[in-house]
């Protein structure tokens, strides 16, 4: 007698030997002993998860000869013929290679109204059901929904969403779910007793880990193993006739990374292509060994979600503490782009060294959150304006300037005539510390982040900066830059906001200015009246407390923004939209203009009248 693969000659003959699909044998189970039984069903999952076995199971059931069972005899002439796949009752159809209309025709269709014959039903057994086509599917349908009494349907597939929803409707459905690798080491070592091969758990875990999720796929590897290494196997020989990256390795090339130790990184990858191991292979192999350590970091420490053994979460809880959450994402993006690189390069080697060598540098970054909390540290210590803050400047002050101007405390009896110089002091302190608190940072000039706080704004950033920088004495003595204590002509309030806007880049509020029907100003209040409540009437009510450090600049007071909507907005938006209709129409009519859009391929995105022009 020929050899008999493992894969076949331990196949599940009764519910209770399948692995890993107890939702699915326990409603089957009841469904045969309740005689609640359905005309068709339909099973879905990965491949090598028990779709089919189950199926030829579920036929057992209903034809077996000691009656409808969830556990049937397998000693009846009809269970032997199911097993072996010879029953005339139960017809077993490959949809891959029936995929056509005249495929369902004759060989389901047809044989509908023949009674079975021998057993109670007559049972079609589709394989890869998501191989058949439209039209097949739609000549099943009527079929499918209101069969004879005698018929039963049983479908699988591997790839559901490819499955008509018509057909969806008309069957009960179960999913098969991906088995965990503890119940296929179980499996496992009872088919290795069975066999009476010695072989260890380190092994079996490495077989079962090869099998990513399928018993079937499990048992051929270690099959496999058998043949190369005979009836005695250590964990050594299944990684090497598997060509797998053994958990050693990952757990060697991780601690690499972790110790930021490049050469021993490079060394490892030489070890690895000694071996002849697939390397994008490789890459997904240390992929899920990162996210298993992300799992674990999350908190989650259980074997049914990281798919591995308890002595396996004890070794991966040890060496999780050695990298942050941030890292660990961090490294699996890496890892992605290098195994994409890899795909397409003629040395991919020299890929996966350069992208390992990238994942030992990139444990030295800092993440977002710790340089966020950093700059919080230098902007309570620029605000606060005391010497323990930290360092503006490294050149020491001038030797004029009086040892009060360094100070973050006013004097006892400041003249009166220094307020505002005192009130800029306050705004924008220069903070000095000794060199043992923080290191020295250069004066700069920094752009407006729209979330920083009113303490904290450009403006304020930019004097403290000037501010900084050696001054003559007059300069130090009041803390303020000339631009504080200039002042704007009667009449000029207006242009003089607009300008202070362009120089801070605020185009928004600039174009919200331009939409207004009137602006005005009065006793330290800016009143800019819109067609409607729109963006710009929120964006500037939101800026409210940017023109009050306008005001503090240009005024030497608050400024305070009052916004009016008219309610004219549509009235206003349709003579505009004429306006520019028109102004459109005059450029076009322009031959300059004709000939710069027929020469460059140009078009006119926006029109403005100049004043003065017409």
């Amino acid at each position: 007698m020929s050899y008999q693969a493992i894969a076949r000659k331990y196949r599940p003959q009764t519910f209770a030997d399948l692995t890993g699909q107890e939702h699915v044998t326990r409603t089957l189970g009841n469904a045969l002993d309740q005689r609640r039984l359905h005309h068709a069903y339909l099973f879905s999952g990965a491949r090598g998860t028990g779709k089919t076995t189950t199926a030829r199971i579920l036929a057992k059931g209903l034809n077996c000869h000691t009656g409808i069972t969830s556990s049937p005899c397998l000693k009846c002439p009809s269970c032997l013929e199911i097993a072996a796949g010879n029953s005339l009752d139960v017809i077993e159809i490959d949809a891959a290679s029936n995929t056509s209309v005249d495929n369902v025709r004759d060989v389901i269709i047809n044989n509908l109204a023949i009674s079975p014959a021998r057993d109670r039903y007559k049972v079609f057994v589709i394989d890869e059901a998501h191989m058949l086509s439209n039209h097949a599917f739609n000549a099943l349908l009527k079929t499918l929904e209101e069969p004879p009494s005698h018929v039963v349907f049983i479908m699988a597939t591997t790839e559901l969403h490819k499955v008509p929803d018509t057909i969806l409707s008309r069957c009960q459905q179960f999913e098969f779910r991906h088995i965990l690798a503890e119940k296929m080491v179980r499996r496992l070592r009872e088919i290795a007793e069975a066999e009476k091969v010695t072989i260890s758990n380190d092994g079996l875990r490495e077989i079962a880990r090869a099998g990513a999720g399928s018993l079937r796929d499990a048992l051929s590897a270690f099959d496999q193993v058998i043949a190369f290494c005979g009836e005695k196997i250590r964990a050594e020989d299944v990684t090497a006739a598997l060509g797998l990256v053994g958990e050693k390795t990952l757990l060697g090339f991780t601690e690499a990374i972790a110790a930021q130790d490049g050469p021993g990184i490079l060394r490892l990858v030489q070890e690895l292509d000694s071996r002849g191991y697939d390397l994008r292979n490789f890459i997904r192999e240390l992929l899920a060994y990162l996210r298993h350590l992300l799992v674990i970091k999350s908190g989650i420490t259980s074997t049914e979600i990281l798919g591995v053994s308890e002595v396996e979460v004890e070794a991966l809880k040890k060496l999780s503490t050695r990298f942050s959450e941030e890292d660990l994402v961090r490294f699996f993006h890496l890892l992605a782009a290098t195994e994409k690189e890899i795909k397409d390069s003629p040395h991919p080697r020299f890929q996966l060294e350069i992208g390992l060598i990238k994942l030992t540098h990139a444990a030295r970054l800092r993440s977002l959150d710790e340089l966020i909390s950093r700059l919080e540290v230098l902007e309570a210590g620029l605000g606060g304006g005391s010497g323990s803050a930290g360092r503006t400047n490294p050149t020491p002050p001038p030797a004029t300037t009086p040892p009060s101007a360094t100070k973050s405390s006013p004097p006892q009896n400041p003249p009166k005539a220094d307020k505002s110089a005192e009130r800029q002091t306050r705004e924008a302190p220069v903070a000095r510390a000794s060199k043992s608190d923080e290191p020295d940072f250069p004066p700069m000039v920094l752009e407006e982040p729209p979330e920083f706080s009113e303490s904290f704004s450009r403006d304020s950033f930019y004097h403290q900066s000037a501010a900084a920088r050696p001054q003559p004495a007059r300069a130090t003595t009041t803390g303020t830059s000339p631009a504080a204590t200039a002042r704007v002509e009667s009449g000029q309030e207006v242009q003089a906001v607009r300008a202070e806007l362009e120089r801070l880049n605020r185009h928004a509020l600039l174009t919200a200015l331009e939409d207004a029907q009137s602006i005005s100003y009065a006793n330290g209040k800016l009143t800019v009246a819109l067609p409607g409540e729109d963006i710009f009437a929120k964006r500037l009510r939101e800026s409210s407390n940017l023109f009050r450090e306008i005001g503090e600049r240009l005024f030497g007071q608050p400024l305070a923004i009052e916004v009016i909507t008219s309610g004219q907005s549509v009235v206003r938006l349709d003579e505009a939209a004429q306006a520019k209709a028109q102004l459109r129409e005059r450029a076009l009519n322009n031959p300059a203009v004709r000939m710069l859009i027929e020469k460059f391929r140009g078009e006119i995105i926006d029109v403005r009248e100049i004043a003065g022009q017409k």
